[in-house]
């Protein structure tokens, strides 16, 4: 049902210093994102690990078809 293609985590930087990044997760053909990580990360390699293991337990919660 859902292909990972057509998912995607993007960080952006959406706060002040200290902690300014925050990840997204959105779908092929959508503006807006799907989910938002709930809290901010010091490093752009944080937040990109933490979105990509919520995207993987996003996915591992639709099972295939």
């Amino acid at each position: 049902m859902l292909e990972h293609e057509d998912f995607a985590v993007v960080v952006k930087n959406r706060a002040k210093l200290p902690r300014p990044w925050q990840w997204e997760i959105y779908r092929a053909g959508r503006t807006s994102p799907i989910s938002r990580s709930p809290e901010f990360f010091a490093t752009v390699g944080d937040a990109s690990r933490a979105g990509k293991k919520a995207l993987h337990l996003l996915l591992s919660e639709c099972p295939p078809p």
